[in-house]
């Protein structure tokens, strides 16, 4: 199974609360997998810097295709990143532009820190709050 069919079959096996996880995962895969395709052009692997950033766009345009649009604005943002994300990466097929890769990697970086902290927030709140402090109290007779 290549590992955008493992992602979305992931997706449909994770529950509610480890979603949040699971994209944080995929976000920082990628920028990982970014800094890999930079190492690949300077070693002048071209096929195999073609197959990995292909594997990036193809992972961004699950990214895209799982949003919900009919929550609003964020997501439609959210979009409009993704499909600036796939075609400057797309560009970078033939440019070999190094600093486009810089931009995709930060605008990732800074994808994954607003889902990050959204992510915390939706734990805290969706924590259960402590129980009350119950004390005994002795009564002596």
């Amino acid at each position: 199974m290549n590992p955008y069919s493992a992602y979305a079959a992931a997706t449909m096996m994770t529950d509610e609360h480890d979603k949040g996880k699971l994209l944080l995962t995929v976000l920082d895969t990628l920028t990982r997998k970014i800094e890999e395709v930079k190492v690949l052009i300077g070693h002048k692997k071209y096929e195999k810097k073609y197959e990995e950033l292909t594997k990036i766009v193809q992972a961004i345009q699950i990214l895209d295709a799982s949003l919900d649009m009919s929550l609003g604005e964020i997501p439609k943002n959210l979009s409009l990143l993704y499909g600036y994300l796939m075609r400057r990466l797309q560009e970078v097929h033939a440019s070999l532009d190094i600093g486009t890769l810089d931009e995709c990697k930060s605008i990732l970086a800074t994808i994954s820190e607003g889902f990050a902290e959204a992510h915390r927030k939706v734990k805290e709140k969706n924590r259960p709050a402590a129980a009350p402090e119950t004390r005994s109290v002795r009564r002596t007779v």
